[in-house]
Order: structure tokens, then sequence, then C-alpha cells
């Protein structure tokens, strides 16, 4: 608690890389939503977006928050905590998660973890029922998990085991984009992608699938370990209705395209999917994870192949004038984060006081 009314609450944010992702806009909203009522310090990896990105009172940047163990830099986390007397941990991303609670536990300080996606369950191969033990151990010493789709909150239970009194289901929401695409009038259907070309997302279903139509052109924003690969083969197929270009730091062009694709093989609940939305862009999903709750007559969900996903993208020429819609509404109502702040201020409050 504060030393006196006057002073604010103090919360720390850890996310275990600052470079632009979905966690990482996360991140940054939450801060800007909620810079009125408490003072915030930031965890992370290097300085790179998110840390140029946001005003916080005091950052610990370390990169061995990315080793899956350090005990050196989990004291200097813990020392860092009692120093800046943080009432509130608050993690993203698994490493992050586990450094963070684990830190917190050992200062006596109140916890949550924002799972965006089980990766220890859809990324952990062989290892799944370890990396599964792990999670089901650092939730009992969270002071709660948060789910960000009613499908993380159920996998929480059936495959981790997780006590369903730890967890709480509060969906992503983000603050809209005000240059809203107009009616889609003419052909070719215009599409962005923002994705990091890396695993999970299915960068090689996206471009051979537009490879093989003749009516809609593929833009994709982002960058990472494949990059230099795709681009190679977008140039030597002679690719013509397919743009890859890089990485676009904070990228809000949505009213340029008609729109949005992601085809993954693991998602909590797409930030980039609901930014989206909020312009009126109609959405492509892959049918995972949480993406099937961001789908409500606005979009369509595709199973990741070629034929589903090229049968999606007409779906969506077929229908435009309602999805584009009914892509602005759903938004409105439930993913809105300027009208659903409060929401989450009450919630930092709350799991500060948390017993």
């Amino acid at each position: 608690m504060p030393n006196s009314p006057l002073e604010k609450n103090r919360l720390l944010f850890i996310t275990t890389k600052s470079q632009i992702g979905g966690a990482q806009k996360f991140v940054k909203e939450q801060i800007d939503i909620c810079k009125n009522e408490f003072e915030f310090f930031l965890c992370s990896n290097q300085n790179d977006w998110l840390t140029q990105q946001v005003e916080v009172e005091n950052v610990l940047l370390n990169k061995s928050i990315e080793k899956a163990f350090s005990i050196r830099f989990l004291f200097e986390l813990v020392k860092f905590i009692k120093k800046n007397k943080i009432d509130l941990v608050i993690t993203n991303s698994a490493n992050a998660g586990f450094y963070g609670r684990i830190a917190a536990y050992i200062a006596n300080v109140n916890s949550c973890y924002y799972s965006h996606g089980w990766s220890s369950v859809y990324n952990g191969g062989k290892l799944s029922f370890l990396l599964n033990g792990v999670e089901k151990f650092l939730s009992k010493i969270s002071t709660k998990v948060i789910c960000v789709s009613n499908n993380d909150y159920n996998t929480a239970i059936k495959k981790i085991g997780i006590s369903a009194d730890k967890l709480l289901v509060v969906k992503n929401a983000t603050l809209p984009v005000f240059n809203q695409k107009n009616t889609f009038q003419n052909q070719p259907l215009k599409v962005i992608a923002l994705a990091r070309f890396a695993n999970p997302k299915r960068i090689d279903l996206m471009i051979k699938s537009f490879e093989q139509i003749d009516n809609a052109e593929l833009s994709i924003a982002g960058t990472g370990p494949g990059f230099e690969m795709w681009k190679q083969y977008v140039h030597d197929k002679k690719i013509t209705n397919v743009t890859l270009l890089g990485e676009i730091p904070s990228f809000s062009a949505f009213n340029e395209y008609d729109a949005f694709v992601l085809i993954s093989n693991s998602e909590g609940l797409p930030i980039s999917a609901i930014e989206a939305m909020s312009a009126g862009l109609p959405l492509i999903l892959s049918n995972v994870g949480g993406c099937s709750e961001l789908i409500k007559n606005n979009g369509v969900l595709v199973e990741n192949n070629i034929d589903s996903i090229i049968a999606g993208v007409k779906k969506i020429i077929e229908n435009y004038p309602i999805y584009q819609k009914n892509s602005q509404k759903f938004y409105s109502e439930e993913f809105n984060l300027q009208t659903i702040n409060k929401k989450y201020i009450n919630l930092y409050k709350d799991l500060i006081n948390c017993n």
C-alpha cells in the first residue's frame, strides 16, 4: 500500500522482450490508460520499441530474462522490487511470468500473470508435461492468473490443472484506430497481416495461399528470422500480389486496406486483430486459441490449409459490407479500451489489496 494517501500505488510490468509485438502493445496501452492512477516501472531484456514508447519511473533491463534460469537476474529483480517499493508485479510472456512471480513471492508482493496463449501447451513439444507442471506451480504463488480468452481459461483448467479460484478472464482490448476504412468497392481486395516471421505465425500459408488468388493482394508488416527467406521466395516466384513491408513500428494504417488476416498455429486473443476491428476491417483468422471469440459475423475462421484460406478470402469479398459494419460494432461493444479503462484500473487496485 502507498505510504500516504497522496502517494500512488506502484506497478511493475515485466515482459521478456521489448521488441514490438502483441504483448508489448498491450503493456504500452495499459500504462497509457492507467498513468493517472499509478506509478509505473518496467523490466525487459533491452532498450527497444516498448522502452522507447512508454514513460515510467524506472526501468530494469537485463538480457538474462531471456534465459531459462538465471539466479543472478532473479535476485536483481527481487532487489529492484524492494528498492522501488512495488505494490503489484504484472507479468506478460512465459519467461517474464517465471521470473516475475518468483521474485514477487520472495519480495512478499502480489503478482498477476497475463496468459496471451499457453505456450507450455501449444509450443512445448515433448517438454509440455514439464512446462505445464511449472505453470501449475507458479499459479499457486501468483495472486491471480489472467486469461485473455475463454479458450485460455478452459486450457488452464483442463490441460494445465490450474485451480479455478486462481483464474480470471479479462479479454484483451485496445485503443481505437481513428483512421477508419471506407467501404470496399473495387477489386482487388487489399489484405494486411501484422506478423513476426517466426513460429507460431504461418507466413508460409499466407504467402502460398495468396499466390493462388487473382482478386486479392496481401501485404505483411513485420520481420523476424524467416523474413529474408520469404522475401527471396516472393522474388524468385515473381509473386506480384504479395508485398513484404518489413517492420513498421506502431503500425496504424489500417485504412489503406480492406481486410485483415492472421494465420497462426496458436494464439491467445490477438491484439493486432482487435486493432483491425476498430478500423472496421473484416477478419480472416485461424481457428485456433481465442480467435473464434473475435468473430461475430464480422469475418471468417479458417483452417490452416491453403484451400480453407482461399475460401475465406472469397467469403470476405462476397459479404464485405455486413462484415465491415459488424467489425466496428463488435469492437465498440466489447474491445474498446478507451471506454472500459476503469475495468483495468479497478482490477489492479483489487489485486494490490488481495490477501
